[in-house]
């Protein structure tokens, strides 16, 4: 019979059926629910099969070999329940699932002249095994001739005593092996172990403290056009009243206001941004803060919160001595046609990276320039001017650089160089199980908590001054997932969350500063990311966390057509 790959479908709506493809007479078969893809789904019935979703390939060699590739997939490939982020080696019996509680499908090549593991066969129940170590025959040895009677008995006696102790060390030494592999596999995991139920939160702590990392960042807003800083531009707080006296614009608020603009047909009014410092009036669009992140390969890549490491793609954060500013409505030849105070809680929830009105200078209708929306480059880019990572009860900082960024929810990875492997979390899609109740544990440094100062000596000649600097030591907070919020898609409708997709957390024992650390669910494995948490009503707090499948997506690349 010629050499074939066959597909056994296992779970889904194709379940108990098989796809046959005789080698030799292709190269690569799609799978998704594409009309053109070799092995076909229902568009209706699985709706978690992308239209093109994996591809297997094959090799042409003695014997053959296979390789399974994600096509960009929007729920994900798995191979034998992890999931893939680039081609790898398949081989018969390997199981290949398309999204998370998707289709399963066996793949196996018939006939196969390749090697197999070995089967372990079930043993037989008309004959007795031997036993390791201590050969039994069938039955007992006859007794030589001549023999007498007490004889045979004494011999029968030291029989089964030798029997018994050979059971005995037997049982021994595999009992000191289990042993052994449990104290390996317990000291590898710093004292946690996942066997037989949950993991105590003190053992998630000690085995991950090494991985949550710190992070201090300061940045700055660029015009690309210039290559300067952008400011927002403030005028003075006085005017001339009608007596000539000079009086302020805004009572009860500081000496300079900052301006905004209303744009001729624009519904949301944009600061005024210059490439001109004003004199020192004109504050930066920047600023600094701290966070957290995780380490999630031993080389080196860690991720975070977008609003931590790229911070300009998030909504600003105006000054807080600013109480009130001034509005400049522009006709259509961007001349001022009048102005109006509003206070600060009618500021914009303004994202820096959106940035649409810039002067070139001081204002002038001639030195404005109204910006759209890039479709390729950029007009305005943040840039960090550092972006430091500490790790756990460490006093040196590492610079680290910024990797790369989702461009739909607040994610994104940094890479720091370091020439030692480092100590990485175990990553858990649990996104389409998940449930209201899970448990939930939060590592991270909030800003709330407080500092722990060392002071080092200096051992340098040329810079003899003493160095101060915290040494970051991670806080854990234990609670439970509250709500699964997200979006979904059907046909002719979809529901939005305003929110975006987060699980809501019942933890209300940290704050700023923890943004962008780990949530562990029970097992010791990363779930999710913490974003952000919020008090409306009395003392409530609730938290909310990005879930980790989005992460996941920035270590590899995804297709978002195919």
């Amino acid at each position: 019979m010629a050499p074939r790959v066959v597909l056994r479908h296992l779970a889904g709506s194709r379940a108990g059926q098989t796809d046959e493809f005789p080698l030799g007479s292709w190269q690569a078969l799609t799978i998704g629910r594409d009309a053109g893809c070799e092995v076909k789904y229902d568009p209706e019935r699985e709706d978690l099969v992308s239209r093109q979703h994996c591809r297997i390939e094959a090799a042409p060699a003695e014997p053959p070999s296979f390789t399974l590739t994600d096509l960009g997939s929007r729920n994900g490939t798995f191979l034998n329940r992890q999931r893939v982020f680039s081609a790898v080696r398949l081989s018969p019996g390997d199981v290949v699932q398309l999204g998370a509680g998707g289709p399963e499908i066996e793949f196996l090549v018939e006939p196969w002249e390749g090697a197999r593991p070995t089967r372990v066969a079930a043993p037989s129940r008309a004959v007795a095994g031997p036993t390791a170590g201590a050969p039994l025959p069938a039955t007992a040895p006859a007794p030589p001739a001549g023999v007498g009677k007490a004889t045979v008995e004494r011999m029968l006696r030291e029989q089964s005593r030798s029997q018994t102790r050979t059971f005995a060390l037997i049982a021994v030494v595999a009992l000191l092996a289990v042993l052994a592999g449990a104290l390996a596999f317990y000291r590898s995991r710093g004292g946690m172990t996942v066997a037989g139920g949950a993991v105590p939160p003190n053992r998630i702590a000690q085995a991950n403290t090494d991985s949550v990392v710190f992070f201090e960042v300061g940045w700055k807003l660029v015009d690309m056009e210039s290559g300067r800083q952008l400011n927002h531009v403030y005028q003075p707080n006085a005017m001339k009243s009608q007596t000539g006296k000079v009086v302020p614009i805004i009572d009860g608020v500081g000496p300079f206001l900052p301006v905004f603009v209303l744009l001729p047909g624009a519904e949301n009014i944009e600061p005024m941004l210059t490439t001109d410092e004003g004199e020192g009036r004109y504050k930066a669009i920047g600023g600094g803060h701290t966070g957290s992140g995780f380490v999630v390969s031993e080389d080196g890549f860690i991720l975070t919160n977008r609003h931590v490491a790229a911070t300009w793609h998030t909504r600003y954060n105006w000054p807080r001595e600013d109480a009130a500013g001034l509005i400049y409505i522009l006709d259509g030849n961007l001349e001022v046609k009048g102005r109006r105070a509003i206070g600060r809680n009618q500021f914009p929830a303004w994202v820096p990276s959106s940035a649409r009105f810039i002067l070139q200078g001081t204002f002038d209708q001639n030195s404005v320039r109204l910006l759209g929306r890039a479709l390729k480059g950029k007009y305005v880019e943040g840039r960090n001017d550092y972006l430091d990572v500490t790790f756990a009860k460490n006093r040196v900082r590492v610079p680290s650089k910024l990797a790369r960024v989702s461009d739909s929810i607040d994610v994104a990875m940094v890479k720091v160089d370091l020439p030692q492997k480092l100590r990485k979390v175990d990553l858990f899609d649990n996104y389409d199980a998940i449930k209201p109740g899970d448990a939930a544990i939060v590592m991270g440094y909030p800003g709330i908590s407080p500092d722990v100062v060392a002071v080092a000596k200096s051992k340098d000649t040329f810079n003899p001054d003493m160095a101060a600097k915290v040494i970051p030591d991670p806080t854990i907070s234990v609670g439970n997932v509250g709500r699964v919020i997200r979006g979904q898609e059907g046909a002719g409708e979809a529901v939005i969350s305003t929110f975006g997709e987060v699980y809501q957390l019942t933890i209300n024992s940290t704050g700023g500063g923890n943004s962008g650390g780990p949530v562990f669910d029970d097992h010791g494995r990363v779930i999710a990311i913490y974003t952000s948490g919020r008090s409306a009503i009395g003392d409530a707090t609730i938290s909310f966390a990005v879930p980790i499948r989005y992460g996941m997506e920035l270590m590899g690349t995804t297709k978002v057509m195919q």
